[in-house]
Parts: C-alpha cells; sequence; structure tokens
C-alpha cells in the first residue's frame, strides 16, 4: 500500500527546520510498540504453541477467524492493556492488530467482540490442561544446562470484576467483586510457571497444593537433583502447604500472620526498636 500525504500548513518559527502539517489517508495506530514484541514471540513460538494446545471444534467451512489470529488478537490486545473484548470493535480494524495476526492492513478485519467472546468461552478444561503443560515446557528449554536450584513464589491477587462474570464474588477485605488468581513465578529468570482463575473469595491456598505436585512431577522428570525453595505471604501459611513442601522435599518461606500469641513474644523487641528508633531516627539499629 502506497499511500501519499499533502502538506496543508508550513510554519517557519523553528529556525532549525520548517514545521508541516500534513492529512494522510493511509490508516493510524498508536500501538506500534507491539511490532518488537511480535518478532520476539516469532522466535520464542510462544503465541503459536498456545493456540496450537486449543481444539477447534468449529466447521473449517464456516470459519473465517483463526484460533492462531484470535489467540494473538487477544494477548496483544492485553499487552497493550486493552483488557475489554469490546475494545476489539475498534481495534479488529487497526493496522499494526492486523500486522500481528499476519494480516496486512488492506485484508479482512479481525474478530469482533462477539466472535472473541465465543472463543472463550469454548475453552476447555483439557484445552487448560494442556495450556499449562506449554507454559512449563517453555520453563523448561529456557535452561541451557539443569539447574542446581531455584527459588517460587507463589502469589495470589485480587483481580476485580465489573460485570457478571462467571465465578465472580465479592471479597470482604478487598471490598469488590472479584476473582483471586493464583500465579507461581520463578525468581531466578522471572519467568511464569503457573496460572490459576479461581474465584473471587476462595482461600489463598486453594488447590497450590495439587499444583505444585504437579510442577514438581515435571521438574524433576528432567532435573532430578534440582532442589527448590519455596517462597509465599501468611495466606499460603498454612498447615496443607507446609505437609506439602514435606511430602515434595522442598525447602519454604511462609509469612505468618499475626496473632496474640506472636505479639506478647515480640512485645519487648518492638519496645526496643521503637526506643532506638526515637533515639536515632533509623529503624534499621534496632536490628543491629
Amino acid at each position: 500500500m502506497s499511500l501519499h500525504s499533502a502538506p496543508l500548513f508550513s510554519f517557519d518559527f523553528l529556525p532549525s527546520r520548517p514545521v508541516e502539517i500534513e492529512v494522510s489517508s493511509s490508516p493510524l495506530t498508536s500501538d506500534a510498540g507491539l511490532l518488537p514484541v511480535r518478532q520476539f514471540d516469532q522466535n520464542l513460538r510462544l503465541t503459536e504453541q498456545f493456540a496450537s494446545a486449543l481444539d477447534d471444534r468449529r466447521d473449517p467451512v464456516l470459519t473465517r477467524q483463526s484460533l492462531l489470529s484470535m489467540v494473538r488478537q487477544r494477548v496483544y490486545g492485553i499487552l497493550a492493556d486493552y483488557e475489554d473484548q469490546n475494545d476489539h470493535d475498534t481495534l479488529r480494524s487497526d493496522p499494526v492488530f492486523k500486522l500481528v495476526a499476519d494480516r496486512l492492513p488492506d485484508d479482512p478485519d479481525l474478530a469482533s467482540q462477539q466472535t472473541l467472546s465465543r472463543f472463550e468461552n469454548a475453552v476447555s478444561i483439557a484445552d487448560l490442561w494442556r495450556l499449562r503443560d506449554v507454559f512449563v515446557d517453555l520453563f523448561i528449554q529456557s535452561f541451557d544446562k539443569p539447574p542446581g536450584h531455584l527459588t517460587f513464589d507463589i502469589d495470589a491477587f485480587d483481580d476485580p470484576a465489573h460485570g457478571q462474570q462467571q465465578l465472580i464474588m465479592f471479597h470482604g477485605y478487598y471490598e469488590q467483586f472479584q476473582y483471586l488468581p493464583i500465579a507461581v513465578t520463578c525468581a531466578e529468570n522471572d519467568m511464569t510457571l503457573l496460572v490459576g482463575l479461581r474465584h473471587g473469595t476462595c482461600d489463598a491456598f486453594l488447590g497450590v497444593d495439587n499444583d505444585l505436585r504437579y510442577l514438581m512431577g515435571r521438574l524433576r522428570a528432567v532435573w532430578p537433583d534440582v532442589h527448590v525453595h519455596v517462597r509465599a505471604d501468611s495466606g499460603l501459611g498454612v498447615p496443607l502447604m507446609y505437609d506439602v513442601c514435606r511430602e515434595l522435599r522442598l525447602s519454604y518461606t511462609f509469612g505468618i500472620g499475626v496473632n496474640a500469641r506472636l505479639l506478647a513474644m515480640s512485645d519487648d523487641l518492638m519496645k526496643k526498636a521503637l526506643e532506638d528508633y526515637q533515639k536515632t531516627g533509623h529503624s534499621k539499629r534496632a536490628f543491629m
């Protein structure tokens, strides 16, 4: 496509060069930063592997949007902070979004919000199991040689919802309707090994014991001698997590929630820390 713009105004107030205002009929975008990400994705084949894990049960005769193009449409939309599907009623015509989905700017539009909604709701439990394997496969492939030690951070976090989505619930602590997803990341290379979407009022540790069993089964199949240290906040510091860490021979660091016994045991230390801070202005001196 070759479109030539025409000068509309010219100003000479800038001494070094003239300033020209032009009008162009070529399609514009504000998301050109996605192009280097797309090149990175081309090297890793992340979205390609993502799409290949999904079972496409649609009639190919009636299909105009491939699973791969819809995966890229949604993944790159979220990367560019377009979380809502209805954003794609506009983005489906955006030239950069067409490019990252392997279309030219003049090609037909990408999937609409309705098509994307049907696509996401068609994902099955079996698809999710295969997607889980994709994350772990990529993690294993990221190491040139077997690691001796890994540190896994497990985090439950609030994901506010603003509609009538399935399984959203009102959480009293966060004071909002939400989901409570879980993520397991590796401190050594910042990669995500596992993510899980859970209902909004679940316990922070819900399902994490089985997640760890799955992860360690996969990792020790290729790295039998790897040592793994698990870290999490007090929401996961419960007997079940201690037991599963011992079962899987994992070292661990869990936060402990404040309670009356701990407060009583630490009372003298807290008073000493406060006194030292009032004298010196340096809180760290209380721990020297």
